[in-house]
């Protein structure tokens, strides 16, 4: 893989989408447990606006799963979808249930100016390396208005001083996919750079049990329970941290 590999890559690659698209219609009717939290976390935002309407962009959105429940199970908010795969958005402007959403393409780079009182960002940035992220952040930062919040969901540790970044082959990404864990607290600081207010993070451990794969299948998520009772969630070899966090812009 490509030292130079961005996300623009990972969003033109039409093989990759494909697949990935037909694996999103599963979660069409099950929300997935993820999906869930960051539901909660919009009704949340909604309440607490008494009665304003808030804008909410989910960016990144693929075929439109977590808006479609959004829209159904928290339909005080105005919802627009944001991505640059044309695959995707296309999927989404066909689908009857997205219908009073608008989608177009966009680059989580350059967001609209003070547009949207609420982004979602849905497992998007663990594959940006470091320069991306940061742009990223600034360009989130940039489509929220004043008192806006950023939710988002990704890979985020508590080991302060390891950010780590590997290149993962699989079936589905035979070309490699970067990952990248970063701690809590340089995910902070970069969001302070980019404008927002301190970073909330509340680590994610499913509530569910997730069967392992077979050593010769695709790796997928599936879950390993500890003594503690803890539900660890893996990826063939490689634990996975993820964590849902929330930032303000002041």
């Amino acid at each position: 893989m490509s030292e130079d590999f961005t996300y623009y890559d990972y969003v033109n690659d039409e093989k990759f989408l494909e697949q990935y698209n037909a694996y999103q219609t599963r979660h069409a009717v099950d929300i997935r447990e993820s999906d869930k939290v960051i539901i909660s976390m919009v009704r949340q935002l909604v309440e607490q606006a008494k009665g304003r309407r808030l804008k909410v962009l989910d960016i990144g959105c693929s075929t439109g799963n977590l808006l479609m429940h959004l829209k159904r199970l928290v339909p005080e908010a105005d919802y627009r979808g944001g991505d640059l795969a044309r695959s995707s958005l296309e999927a989404c402007k066909a689908n009857p249930n997205l219908q009073g959403i608008s989608f177009q393409d966009m680059d989580i780079m350059d967001v609209p100016s003070s547009t949207f009182d609420v982004i979602i960002v849905n497992a998007v940035l663990y594959m940006f390396d470091d320069t991306q992220y940061e742009l990223a952040l600034a360009g989130l930062n940039q489509g929220l208005t004043t008192g806006g919040s950023v939710i988002i969901y990704d890979f985020a540790h508590s080991f302060v001083h390891q950010n780590l970044s590997i290149y993962e082959t699989s079936l589905l990404h035979p070309d490699g996919l970067r990952l990248c864990f970063r701690p809590m607290s340089s995910i902070n600081a970069a969001a302070t750079r980019a404008g927002f207010s301190v970073v909330e993070f509340h680590p994610f451990e499913l509530p569910i049990e997730l069967p392992k794969p077979g050593y010769d299948e695709e790796v997928v998520t599936y879950t390993v329970n500890t003594d503690k009772s803890d539900r660890l969630m893996f990826r063939g070899a490689l634990y996975q941290p993820w964590c849902h966090m929330i930032a303000r812009k002041p």
